[in-house]
């Protein structure tokens, strides 16, 4: 690559081929016009001999928006089409403020072109090409082989698309291994109780219950832990039942807003993690309003679960519920919950579709109490069971489950008092019976 000289050229002269540009979004143009004004422009815009954009789309916009009616430039001989690529994507990943995915997307550019130039191009000769460590770039391209991936595009930043990216293929490993073995056995005409051996089980971690601090929405994903069986989910879902009293819905709910809008945003969000934190064959009991109940089923079928029609009913026998309106008519002194399934797994044993038993306000303000928990997870928990609820609260599922006799239970609570509480909780409980 041969560097010409330097020049002062008209704005108006430079021609950009959007086309054929690989950053579609240029963003921080009004910072880095402030930049400039101040500071003057330190790295000059790169250009070929006929005046065609190299590199420096983003500095050439902001000194058009400043009006500015020259620009520094610096000409290239003239080059072949991919040389003059690999310089735009070069310049692009040395930026420190592209966006994740556009960086992604750059250095895997840079590999594919690279790699169809150059027999036998390894990750390892592209991480040398533009100075980067081997194992950063192995997770820059496993990110890029999973950009359509609904979790992995709606990430806010690249560790987290890291980690998804890392889990969807480590199950996609272990789904074609599966088959793998079955098709082989079946070559070999081998009886079903000899075709393969049966899956690991995957690394119990080291707690049997834990609570961890954070939204389940980025957490999860972050965590190398084995997919769940049993889900239990209690998202805010009061539809604004603080109104009436008086009471901020913050205040009822603990720390999320009590409202529509996030009940079905958390419900996006559980259902986008779907695939990665749920094992092929699980249970769920999602808690809900009844004032949803056919788009909550719609929601979770698109996501793979399928409810039954009956709900399962808490009824609080010390009549706790909504204040009376005479617009809503009788006060409802009940609350419903979806029993939900994914593949084929059984439950361990069948119990009342409903329980009578009163409110709890041990350690959260809108707390399942435990004898009704525990009356339902009979059915889901055995040794087998890996329980998630992704907004513990009380920590009182995790509790239960857990002396039930859960392999592991995970409770995800955002609100750090009362992550600390659930954790007390659930502590106290595995002190006493000597489970930690």
């Amino acid at each position: 690559m041969t560097s010409g000289n330097f020049a002062m050229i008209p704005v108006a002269s430079i021609i950009v081929d959007r086309e054929g540009r690989q950053r579609r979004e240029l963003t921080g143009i009004e910072e880095l016009a402030a930049s400039i004004a101040a500071r003057g422009l330190i790295n000059p815009i790169t250009i070929d001999r006929n005046r065609v954009l190299i590199a420096g789309e983003r500095r050439l916009t902001a000194i058009k928006s400043l009006g500015l009616p020259e620009v520094a430039v610096q000409f290239i001989e003239d080059l072949p089409l991919t040389e003059r690529k690999l310089i735009e994507l070069e310049e692009n990943v040395r930026r420190k403020d592209l966006e994740w995915k556009d960086y992604v997307t750059s250095v895997a550019e840079i590999h594919r072109i690279q790699s169809e130039a150059h027999e036998n191009w390894t990750a390892e000769k592209t991480a040398e090409f533009i100075n980067m460590s081997p194992q950063h770039v192995s997770s820059v391209l496993l990110v890029n082989r999973n950009l359509d991936h609904d979790l992995v595009k709606t990430a806010d930043k690249f560790s987290v698309a890291r980690n998804v990216a890392m889990r969807y293929e480590e199950r996609q490993e272990a789904a074609g291994k599966r088959d793998l073995d079955v098709i082989l056995s079946q070559s070999l005409g081998l009886p079903a109780s000899e075709q393969g051996e049966p899956e690991a089980a995957p690394s119990r971690p080291p707690l049997r219950a834990e609570i961890r601090h954070g939204e389940f929405q980025t957490l999860l994903p972050s965590l190398a832990l084995p997919p769940f069986n049993f889900i239990h989910c209690d998202f805010p879902y009061g539809v604004g039942a603080g109104d009436k009293s008086g009471q901020s819905a913050a205040k009822i709910t603990g720390s999320y807003a009590d409202t529509p809008d996030i009940y079905f945003e958390l419900l996006k969000q559980f259902c986008l993690l779907t695939p990665i934190i749920a094992a092929e064959s699980a249970h769920l009991m999602f808690w809900f309003s009844m004032d949803y109940y056919d788009v909550t089923r719609k929601i979770l079928a698109e996501a793979g679960w399928k409810t039954l029609v009956r709900p399962l009913i808490w009824h609080k026998s010390d009549n706790a519920g909504i204040l009376p309106d005479k617009d809503r008519g009788p006060r409802q002194t009940y609350e419903t919950a979806l029993f939900g399934v994914r593949g084929d797994r059984k439950i361990v044993r069948a119990v009342a579709n409903s329980f009578s038993g009163p409110t709890a306000r041990e350690h959260h303000t809108s707390e399942k109490p435990r004898p009704m928990l525990e009356h339902f997870f009979r059915m889901f928990v055995d040794d087998t069971t890996r329980l998630l609820d992704p907004t513990a609260g009380s920590g009182n599922a995790v509790r239960v489950a857990s002396e039930l006799g859960a392999d592991y239970a995970l409770g995800v609570e955002r609100d750090a008092d009362f992550a600390a509480r659930a954790d007390a909780n659930i502590n106290s409980s595995s002190e006493a019976d000597g489970t930690l």
